[in-house]
């Protein structure tokens, strides 16, 4: 299938590998090199704020580092 773009725009294509692990997708391929924020600019914006907070969240969430039976007691009680 062949598109052909009106003259005067430009088309950008962005291509990655992801793996869906069971602890999580995992991004398997680098970024582009050329890629760079503040060489990419759009003139739209998305308006969503769902949508915002949505994109700006990390692929996968930290893991969280549980204490060791020692380290629980050994602390101080409160």
């Amino acid at each position: 299938m062949c598109r052909i773009t009106p003259a005067g725009t430009f088309v950008a294509a962005f291509h990655f590998t992801i793996a869906l692990l069971p602890a999580g997708p995992s991004l398997i391929s680098q970024p582009p090199v050329w890629y760079s924020a503040d060489k990419v600019k759009s003139e739209k914006d998305l308006e969503d704020p769902e949508l915002k907070e949505l994109l700006t969240k990390p692929l996968r969430e930290p893991k969280k580092k549980n204490k060791t039976k020692k380290e629980s007691d050994t602390a101080p009680d409160s």
